[in-house]
């Protein structure tokens, strides 16, 4: 069974801009941008994203669980009643599909590129 571990999370954002300028702003926290819609967040304690993706719906804050092996996470996921809400996909740092457990919450697994 691969390693997971929840090293990352995500906060919606209708403008990720505004968002970066606001958490810069007020906490002093630097950023990556990647492509506009998405910036990482370092020097708060723990690796963030602001994510204003059109295709990543989510209304709540989604935790990151990072894998060495994405296909047996998405697996592992539908075989114990997990529901893909997005497919694997690439993006700039690798590859990752969001998904919701039973309970309703919904989290994203991630396999980064090397």
């Amino acid at each position: 069974m691969p390693d997971y571990t929840l090293d990352y999370f995500e906060i919606p954002s209708a403008d990720t801009a505004r968002s970066r300028a606001f958490f810069s702003t007020v906490f002093g926290w630097s950023m990556v941008d990647y492509g506009g819609s998405y910036t990482e967040v370092r020097d708060a304690g723990l690796l963030w994203g602001i994510n204003a993706d059109p295709s990543d719906k989510s209304a709540a804050p989604v935790g990151v669980i990072r894998t060495a092996d994405i296909a047996k996470a998405a697996q592992a996921v539908s075989a114990a009643g997990g529901t893909i809400t997005r497919a694997t996909y690439d993006y700039p740092g690798g590859q990752r599909f969001f998904f919701r457990e039973p309970g309703g919450a919904e989290f994203a697994v991630y396999e980064p590129r090397e």
